[in-house]
């Protein structure tokens, strides 16, 4: 019989649908969603947050006796029960740390440890048997794009953590993110969900229409805007040669990929960049900001800009423009080597299965 394993989240993100398929080869999985996006008031929050918890709280009732291990993304106000409820019956909490609970970003309005939800993410953090970071800089970290609150890390943010970290990197599919071609014309993609004008500072799409106004040859693409297009253009009067799109399926980004030259990701915040990965797979020479898991997934296959400085980061970006195609596949063999999937499913089920026998 297979070990049951519980998986608590809030959102089916795809690099938690991507967990949810790697740990049912190994786990019987028992899902548990605790969606808090429904509400838009704080009376209504607060009354859907209670609901979740009586969801919750019923759930466990059912599935915890028969449990062996129970898994996680983010440390937040979705696993405080579970942490408490493991924590009495002996049974080993892992928490993948995705970024927003590593992180407390006032000018951002970011990061779980400037919320109301802090303490419940201490308490689960210190309540945990191991966390597993997506970047060693969720660890600790100095992030030059945040003057005003540069020093960033679950270390900066509960000094007194004591529970084992161990860093496991996202993985990715090859296979499904192809190579493409190595000639392509000049042009430039970033790819990312907007949804607010926050989360556009925060991805620094802000930054990217500077950038491309100082480039005005060349065609930008952003996909992925869900915000009203006209308070855009009322904000940041967005050059001709920038082109702002809706979100797209995932399956389809990989032919936006793979006929883009550039892939440009100037977040101020991040975590391990999912769609920065997934486009150097497909050929993109990429260009990012010294933030977070940035650097770590470009290693020295591309380019990195250290300030929010528009002129540089033009410069830079020309840099990419102006590479040798062997550039594309430096890209493609950097997130092979280090970021497959298959490195994310051993280093898991190593380390869950170290966990399981502590306990047993």
């Amino acid at each position: 019989m297979r070990p049951r394993l519980l998986f608590i989240y809030q959102k089916p993100t795809s690099f938690v649908r991507d967990d949810l398929r790697l740990l049912g080869e190994r786990y019987d999985v028992r899902p548990f969603s605790f969606d808090l996006s429904g509400a838009r008031t704080r009376p209504g929050r607060a009354a859907l947050l209670a609901r979740r918890w009586a969801e919750q709280a019923a759930w466990l009732r059912k599935e915890l006796p028969k449990a062996d291990l129970l898994f996680g993304w983010f440390a937040d106000v979705h696993l405080s029960l579970p942490a408490r409820a493991v924590a009495r019956q002996g049974i080993p909490l892992a928490i993948a740390i995705g970024g927003f609970d590593a992180m407390d970003i006032p000018e951002l309005g970011y990061g779980v440890f400037g919320t109301w939800r802090a303490p419940f993410a201490r308490q689960v953090l210190h309540r945990a048997s191991l966390l597993l970071p997506v970047a060693e800089s969720l660890v600790q970290t100095t992030n030059s794009f945040l003057p005003a609150s540069p020093e960033q890390g679950l270390r900066v943010h509960v000094p007194d953590l004591r529970t084992p970290i161990e860093v496991v990197p996202t993985g990715y599919d090859p296979a499904a993110w192809p190579l493409g071609r190595a000639e392509r014309a000049p042009s430039v993609v970033s790819v990312a969900l907007i949804d607010s004008d926050r989360t556009l500072r925060r991805k620094g799409v802000d930054l990217l229409i500077e950038v491309a106004r100082r480039l005005p040859s060349i065609p930008f693409d952003v996909v992925g805007i869900e915000m009203d297009l006209e308070e855009i253009r009322q904000r940041y009067r967005p050059p001709a040669n920038l082109a702002l799109r809706p979100p797209l399926p995932r399956e389809e980004l990989a032919e936006v990929y793979g006929k883009a030259a550039v892939y440009l990701q100037l977040s101020r915040a991040e975590g391990m960049p999912n769609v920065l990965c997934e486009a150097m797979l497909c050929g993109c020479i990429p260009v990012g900001s010294r933030v977070f898991g940035i650097p770590a997934a470009i290693g020295q296959a591309g380019y990195l800009v250290e300030a929010p400085e528009p002129e540089a980061v033009a410069r830079v970006v020309q840099d990419a423009l102006d590479a040798p195609p062997s550039a594309r596949e430096a890209a493609h063999a950097q997130i092979v080597e280090h970021f497959t999937r298959q490195k994310r499913r051993e280093r898991l089920f190593q380390l869950l299965a170290g966990l399981m026998a502590e306990v047993a």
